[in-house]
């Protein structure tokens, strides 16, 4: 049942982790230009890595625990699974552009134990009876199954899916550089986190099962709702201004000829049957937009056979070719084939040649020859089929061909999609800025402690001869 009890918490990481990889991007920026990690973003990014991995315990990453997670960025005393990382950092200005490159050893390791490979299972047919597993997979399965059957998950195995997780974890912050300090290549396996290495404990994250920092003490006065509706109109908005820029960047990057045709790849065709189909085209131009392609939208098809037979091609309402072609197997084309992708989708009945197409009076437009078939059609309102066959109408379709279409000059659509997409993108990173920076503020709870060893001044001459615990940035504490 926990896959269904956790829908809620997937629908909010969905909205944290989009916002997590926006700010992301900007504190990369931040610790080029200034060296520093932005601490309001530091908050927000270790809370939503917390908030994963509070679910990941609970859910199936471990099976650690029945205690269903709560919805909180900051950390929970007494909850079984929790998440510490000391910063902000002062990760070095060069970690943006090298930390993916430092982390692929990890990213290797870590892919064989989580990565899902496949086995076929029995008969000849790869994609019917193949079973998809991963490592990790397999150990929750079993641990799924000791505790049905036993009520307690094997420890060694608990133990193994907790370090797997840390790892994860680890590498995960360095990346995104939520650590400074570069994770060290073992399986850390166990609920409490090892000794740091000598190297220094600046940045580090630590997983534990129940971390015992106290718990935050959010501002008077200082709510949420505002910071949540700014955070997720900014996650919503940026996708659309992604896939608004991606298509000006489309329409930039469009391969014009001198003819104003934009051309596919080329398509490889072989098929056993009489007659190949492109289906179900639909034309409406009861629009302005499609009239004002329609001014334009002239379809060119190009089609020849390598052993030089004469080929047919023609374009007929789609009604005309399905009583045409009724009882008789044909392939149909699948699949983006405008991009070169070809699938196909064949039809029952039994394979046989076509009624000679040249002599059916529905063609809308319609040419065979011998050696390079061209095809030049302007569209109309309709639902349209696209037929290829041997010009005699004989079964055995060998062709190589191309799709062209005519399109306005695609430079004023593409700039204006671009400087629409552009202040649209600012916009959100502004929004998740504001909702993620006051949330993270709300949540961070107090700076981990910090202890210095020997003995050190602190703030006008308070001395320790042993240990200093510093709780946050005005306060000391001595211990021993």
């Amino acid at each position: 049942m926990k896959w269904l009890l956790l829908i809620p918490h997937y629908l909010v990481l969905l909205v944290l982790w989009v916002a997590f990889a926006a700010l992301t991007l900007i504190a990369y920026v931040a610790v080029l230009v200034t060296g520093r990690y932005p601490p309001a973003i530091f908050a927000f990014n270790v809370g939503v890595l917390r908030w994963s991995w509070r679910v990941g315990f609970y859910g199936y990453q471990v099976l650690g625990t029945d205690r269903y997670p709560p919805f909180t960025l900051a950390e929970v005393p007494d909850y079984p699974a929790g998440l510490l990382i000391d910063g902000p950092p002062r990760p070095p200005r060069r970690q943006p552009l090298v930390a993916w490159l430092f982390a692929i050893p990890h990213i290797l390791i870590l892919s064989v134990l989580t990565a899902t490979g496949g086995w076929q299972l029995f008969g000849d047919d790869a994609d019917a009876n193949v079973a998809s597993f991963s490592l990790v997979g397999i150990v929750v399965l079993i641990v799924a199954l000791s505790l049905a059957a036993r009520g307690r998950a094997p420890r060694g195995l608990h133990d193994l899916l907790v370090g797997v997780a840390r790892w994860s974890l680890r590498v995960v912050a360095y990346v995104a550089l939520l650590s400074a300090q570069y994770p060290p290549l073992r399986l850390d396996q166990g609920d409490t986190e090892p000794p740091l290495d000598q190297a220094g404990s600046s940045g580090s994250a630590h997983t534990h099962p129940a971390a015992r920092q106290p718990a935050p003490t959010p501002a008077a006065g200082a709510g949420v709702t505002g910071r949540v509706i700014a955070l997720t109109a900014g996650v919503f908005l940026l996708p659309a201004a992604i896939g608004i820029g991606s298509a000006g960047v489309l329409a930039l990057a469009a391969d014009r000829d001198a003819a104003g045709y934009v051309t596919s790849q080329g398509l490889r065709i072989d098929s056993p049957t009489g007659a190949v189909t492109a289906e179900s085209l639909q034309i409406q131009t009861d629009d302005i937009w499609s009239q004002v392609l329609v001014d334009y939208g002239r379809v060119r098809i190009t089609a020849s056979n390598p052993a030089g037979a004469p080929l047919f091609i023609g374009i007929a309402p789609q009604a005309d070719v399905d009583r045409w072609l009724a009882g008789t197997a044909h392939d149909r084309l699948a699949g983006g084939y405008a991009f070169g992708d070809v699938g196909f989708d064949r039809t029952p009945g039994p394979i046989r040649g076509v009624t000679a197409p040249q002599v059916q009076s529905f063609w809308l437009a319609a040419t065979s020859k011998t050696g390079d078939v061209v095809l030049d059609w302007r569209v109309t309102d309709g639902s349209f089929a696209i037929v290829l066959a041997n010009a005699t109408g004989a079964p055995g379709i060998s062709a190589t061909g191309q799709i062209a279409t005519r399109i306005p000059d695609p430079t004023g659509l593409g700039l204006g999609l671009l400087g629409g997409a552009i202040p649209l993108a600012v916009l959100a990173f502004a929004l998740i800025y504001l909702g993620a920076a006051g949330l993270g503020r709300r949540h961070a709870g107090p700076r981990p402690p910090v202890v210095v060893q020997g003995r050190e001044d602190v703030k006008g001459g308070l001395t320790v001869d042993d240990q200093l615990v510093v709780v946050g940035h005005d306060r000391a504490v001595a211990h021993q």
